[in-house]
């Protein structure tokens, strides 16, 4: 492997965890936000999406106030 090549993978596994960072930042946030009271609609319009499309994605996603820690919960099966 050639050092260019070997520094473009490193590259590529810091952007992964970099974003892999921004998208839990981003669900605390969204979680806050609807523990806070805001809207499906709102929350869609600050991440550039409908509605329907915020709400499908991070409907499962849960905030305590109490403790701050934030997780999906799974749907509950029949």
């Amino acid at each position: 492997m050639t050092v260019s090549a070997r520094r473009l993978l490193e590259r590529i596994a810091s952007l992964t965890a970099r974003i892999a960072a921004l998208e839990a930042d981003r669900e605390t946030a969204i979680a806050r936000a609807v523990a806070a009271g805001a809207t499906w609609a709102e929350i869609g319009a600050a991440a550039g999406v409908s509605a329907q499309a915020a709400h499908k994605r991070h409907r499962w996603l849960r905030h305590s106030t109490i403790t701050g820690e934030t997780w999906h919960e799974p749907p509950l099966h029949r």
